[in-house]
């Protein structure tokens, strides 16, 4: 098994983005925006949530360095931050989909 050496910054980083996607609605829309950006509602639509429910958690995503938020005009769109965080979900998807 490979050693990991991180430095502290980094592990604050990791921990940050794991925790902020270990609630099932947040994974959920992470794994939704790694098709590509959505606009809010139309994550709101596929979630199935209130608007504001998304928005909590879409802020708390963010806020963790997980998704981008960007504003054209009235509505609001979002996309992942950094494509190694859609690796990670593909990876740990395959670890735990499989019986060991």
């Amino acid at each position: 098994m490979p050693k990991l050496s991180l430095r502290e910054a980094d592990i604050l980083q990791l921990s940050d983005a794991i925790k902020a996607m270990a609630h099932p609605l947040r994974y959920k829309m992470v794994c939704l925006l790694s098709n590509g950006e959505m606009s809010m509602q139309n994550l709101v639509t596929a979630i199935g949530t209130s608007h504001s429910n998304a928005s909590q958690h879409l802020a708390m995503l963010h806020a963790s360095g997980v998704v981008l938020a960007r504003r054209v005009a009235s509505r609001v769109y979002y996309r992942i931050r950094d494509h190694r965080t859609i690796r990670l979900l593909a990876i740990s998807s395959k670890l735990l989909a499989y019986p060991a």
